[in-house]
């Protein structure tokens, strides 16, 4: 016999802080010595985790040899064969499947409810309530005859939601799901111990009872012949009088022993029948009993100042724990990797405990320095693994219309063209891309990548990927609803072929651990695709990300056995030398409740749900037990990226307790605490600055390469860039780098710019008289044509359309004075002339050109932005000058030699100013408010030839940014010049090239 007979149900209890599996185990083993060796083996012992039953199986293990426990679930109690009338649980995502549809019609009779994109999350929140009355035992119409006095909108849409759900309460339609098939077996099992109670014993280990079928399960056992019940964490240092105060669940919920004292309530116990499970010490008395009075409940904190004297002394309680108070989340991540690699050498296993997966992220990357491979419990989201990404890449091609960045991402994607010739994949698609930047288009067809294929190697190849893209298109429209199975089978088709490649060979899709879970995902999703219904290819999409996102893939063979990340819920009954307490801040641990759409937490307290407060009290409780390790981190950034943070309400209250308890030495305790998380800091600090480039910041440069390799043409719009950023013509012409057009076109001033010019260029070809009303309306049309066939963007061309309206009549008027100058004569003309003692030629294109009668020209330059004002033009901006020097140097093949009457720049905006070119005519203003005298068009010429002919010297060098109108970056070549190390009051560097 296993246990003695009690007249009371049978409970035992570890404190915070010991190895609870080894514990059990040692518990187990001591209570059958001397039986026979089969009697271990007739022990049924139900545990809460599956890593813990394999934690179990390790210790197990070690030996001696003999026979083995029968480790098992609570959960796997609902597949269960013991209730032979009760249908199998069907599969949760199926029944979320389910009532997808349900939800969907329910949205779509009322559109105000919620938007379509909330379809699988409003279906899985409402599955999750579902569960969660199954589990507690609450039916559905003690939720909907609640008195709730606020007669509001919510409530009624509440109501709907639930009613829909009504028929799954019903087992007779519906089988039961796996929360309502579990509460169903335990019901059975409970009836057939009352009448028939086992012999063997039967124990529940490592479980809280937070949850209702599992408190009954847990109350049943425990008052089995030879049953019983090890609950993990119990505060024995709490006194009796503070357990038997915590009688409202409204103010104590949220304490980390209050669910023990549900289950002591519930069978009529107090904390004096807890028995201890072993003799096994913990790690620190003392320490344990800090905590214990640091988390005393809210209305006896007062007790701090009378329990607090018992304490002894504080600094040798917390002397291994240390309080790191990071200035930032980068901060606290390398800081605990630091640590967690000071642990490899010391041998010891360290565990990271945190419910923050954004610094279980960040601490994998700052391990990474080393190749250290932390063993993470919770794995990586299936989403976020390559066959994930590609998967949803895939289903959002067939949701919005296939930009050139979303077809180059999906081709980029290393599982791609997996099936065989990778290498020249890889170099295909590199070559789209740039024909993508350079010419688009923006939106590629199977016939736009047949027509840029040229070559035999990118016909085959562009062929395969038109063929996949051909499908889509000819496949339904995103919002045409389809059935799941179709989606579905569409849908890993198409990936498939995508990760095969023209080669159709084997791919690596669903190779390695990610590979095989996003397979048995996808397997599971088409298994239960038949009760979805029908939905559209954006409802589709939706649902396979969020079922993705809700699944994990773990690879334990690559990572280091002594390096651990631990969700909370893993931690529990789990022990390690170094336990590291992450992200303890407000908010994160514990996490801020889960919003509830359904019910109010009035409404679930009068409902029997559970109250939100429960997981703060669950979170609180794995505190209490991590905290009790041998070796103790607790870490917190001070600030995250965007304002200060506030600490944990447990650390806290931990720092509030060490303060103020002077006469034990709290304060000293506490500085000691962070004294050693500063010093971890400032190592961390210091190693991450080591990783920082060394030496001497960059010079301003001035490269001087050689004459022959330099620029013999320029444009007469370079000339400004060589007098402001000679930099930037050295890096375009002579080593002939130019920037990459952006992969996804955007509306921005170029675009804006053509297309206006497009628009006044053929509006002015067409001759009409400005001063008519028709002339009007024939521009506007004109515009609207032009940006219907160049500007992609409906609301873009709306808000440009209203711009060129706005300025249509000023444009208009000051065309009637145009006219009355001159008469156009040539629009986008193009001219050049060859300097023969420089080798040098000048070239450009002017807007238009008109003549006047006595047979010169007017020179003309639309500007959608702001126009250079005269003293800009007369120093750097010398386009206008210089198109009126190349006029009269007959440049211009369709004008000839004509002496240039004016020119001015034209803004294209309401209420502009025509600003015109400095040159000295006799139309130039016979008095000037800026003192600015025009100059000669051969005087600009010659000054031109001695600014070229400076350039032949080899001495002279492309200096960066010699004249540069402001210091903000904005040149395509700042990193190369890597503009940043020096400022513009520093001497260029010149540097002869050869």
């Amino acid at each position: 016999m296993m246990f003695e007979p009690t007249d009371k149900p049978r409970i035992f209890g570890l404190p915070p802080g010991v190895d609870f599996a080894d514990s059990l185990t040692k518990g187990v083993m001591e209570r059958l010595r001397g039986m026979p060796p089969e009697e271990v083996a007739k022990v049924e012992i139900f545990l809460n985790t599956r890593r813990m039953q394999r934690r179990m199986r390790e210790v197990f293990d070690k030996g001696p040899a003999g026979l083995l426990p029968r480790l098992r679930l609570v959960t796997d109690l609902a597949r269960d064969p013991v209730a032979i009338d009760v249908p199998p649980p069907v599969a949760s995502l199926r029944r979320r499947l389910e009532l997808a549809p349900l939800v969907g019609a329910l949205l779509d009779s009322q559109p105000d409810l919620a938007p379509r994109s909330a379809l699988y999350a409003l279906s899985d929140s409402l599955a999750k309530l579902m569960d969660e009355m199954h589990g507690e035992g609450v039916d559905p119409q003690t939720v909907l005859d609640l008195d709730v006095t606020d007669r509001s909108g919510h409530w009624a849409r509440t109501q709907e939601f639930i009613g829909i759900v009504l028929k799954y309460f019903d087992f007779a339609q519906e089988p039961p799901d796996v929360e309502a098939r579990q509460r169903m077996v335990i019901e059975r099992l409970i009836t057939r111990w009352s009448d028939n109670p086992p012999t063997h014993p039967i124990i529940i280990a490592g479980s809280t009872g937070s949850r209702g079928a599992t408190a009954m399960l847990m109350e049943a056992v425990s008052r089995l012949p030879q049953g019983a019940v090890i609950l993990p964490g119990v505060d024995y240092d709490m006194p009796p009088a503070i357990w038997d105060a915590m009688t409202d669940r409204r103010r104590f919920e949220d304490h980390p022993q209050y669910r023990f004292k549900l289950l002591m309530e519930r069978l009529d116990l107090s904390i004096s029948d807890i028995r201890p499970w072993d003799t096994t010490e913990v790690f620190s008395a003392a320490r344990n009993r800090v905590i214990s009075l640091s988390l005393r409940p809210a209305p006896v904190t007062d007790q701090w100042l009378t329990d607090g004297k018992e304490l002894g002394d504080l600094p040798s309680a917390m002397e291994n724990v240390t309080l790191v108070e990071a200035p930032s989340p980068r901060s606290e991540a390398e800081t605990i990797a630091l640590r967690l690699r000071a642990a490899m050498d010391e041998g010891i296993t360290a565990a990271l405990i945190t419910p923050d997966r954004m610094l279980t992220r960040q601490v994998a990357a700052a391990l990474d320095r080393w190749n250290v491979v932390p063993d993470d419990s919770a794995g990586q989201p299936l989403h976020l693994s390559a066959p994930g990404r590609l998967l949803r890449q895939v289903a959002g091609l067939r949701v919005d219309q296939i930009t050139g960045e979303s077809l180059l991402a999906l081709l980029k994607h290393p599982l791609v063209s997996s099936g065989g010739n990778r290498g020249d994949h890889v170099r295909l698609t590199n070559e789209l891309e740039l024909s993508i930047r350079k010419k688009g288009p923006a939106y590629p067809t199977g016939a736009d990548l047949r027509g840029w294929a040229e070559k035999d190697a990118q016909k085959d190849w562009a062929e395969w990927i038109a063929g996949l893209l051909d499908q889509i298109h000819s496949g339904p429209k995103p919002d045409d609803d389809l059935p799941l199975p179709d989606h579905v089978a569409q849908h890993l088709a198409l990936t498939e072929a995508f990760a095969a490649g023209p080669l159709a060979g084997e791919s690596g899709l669903w190779d390695e651990a990610a590979g095989r879970k996003a397979k048995a995902v996808m397997a599971d999703l088409t298994l239960h695709a038949e009760h979805g219904g029908a939905l559209s290819a954006r409802d589709y999409s939706g649902i396979v990300g969020s079922i993705l996102s809700g699944a994990e893939v773990r690879n334990p063979d690559i990572s280091h056995p002594n390096i651990l990340f631990w969700g909370t819920l893993e931690a529990r009954v789990q022990s390690a030398d170094l336990v590291i307490l992450g992200g303890m801040n407000d908010g994160t641990w514990p996490e801020a409740p889960t919003p509830d759409p359904w019910l109010n937490r009035d409404m679930r307290l009068k409902s029997g749900l559970l109250l939100p407060e429960r997981r703060i009290g669950l979170s609180a409780h794995d505190y209490q037990q991590a905290i009790a390790a041998k070796e103790v981190w607790i870490t917190r950034a001070a600030r995250s990226e965007e304002a200060q943070t506030v600490p944990s309400r447990w650390v806290n209250r931990l720092t509030n307790l060490l303060d103020g308890l002077a006469d034990q030495s709290g304060p000293e305790a506490l500085k000691a605490m962070r004294e050693r998380g500063s010093q971890w800091i400032k190592t961390a600090e210091a190693i991450s600055a080591a990783d920082k480039p060394r030496g001497t910041p960059a010079p301003r440069p001035s490269p001087c390469p050689p004459i022959e390799a330099r620029p013999k043409e320029l444009s007469v719009t370079q000339i400004q860039t060589l007098i402001r950023d000679p930099y930037a013509i050295y890096a375009k012409k002579v080593l002939g780098l130019y920037a990459l057009n952006p992969l996804v076109p955007t509306a921005d001033a170029p675009l804006r710019g053509n297309i206006i010019h497009d628009v006044l260029q053929k509006f002015i070809s067409e001759d009409h008289d400005p001063a008519t009303p028709a002339a009007r309306d024939r521009l506007m049309q004109i515009t609207k044509d032009e940006l219907e066939a160049q500007c992609p963007w409906p609301a873009t061309r709306r808000l440009w359309y209203a711009r060129m309206d706005s300025a249509a009549d000023w444009f208009l008027s000051t065309e009637v004075d145009r006219r009355k100058r001159g008469a156009p004569a040539k629009l986008e003309a193009w001219g050049e002339i060859t300097l023969p003692d420089l080798d040098f030629k000048l070239k450009g294109k002017a807007d238009r050109i008109d003549k006047t009668d006595d047979g010169r020209v007017i020179l003309y330059d639309y500007k959608t932005g702001t126009p250079p004002s005269e003293k800009q033009q007369l120093y750097f901006d010398k386009q206008l000058i210089l198109e009126a020097a190349m006029v009269a140097l007959g440049a211009f093949n369709d004008i000839g030699r004509k002496e240039a009457l004016d020119a001015e720049f034209i803004p294209i905006k309401a209420g502009a100013k025509s600003v015109r070119a400095p040159i000295l005519t006799d139309a130039s203003p016979k008095k000037r408010k800026d003192a600015i005298e025009d100059l000669s068009v051969d005087d600009e010429w010659t000054k031109f030839q001695l600014l070229i002919k400076a350039w032949t010297d080899p001495t002279r060098g492309y200096t960066a940014m010699m004249a540069a109108e402001t210091s903000a970056y904005g040149s395509d070549y700042d990193h190369l010049s890597r503009y940043g190390e020096w400022n513009l009051s520093q001497a260029p560097k010149t540097e002869v090239l050869k």
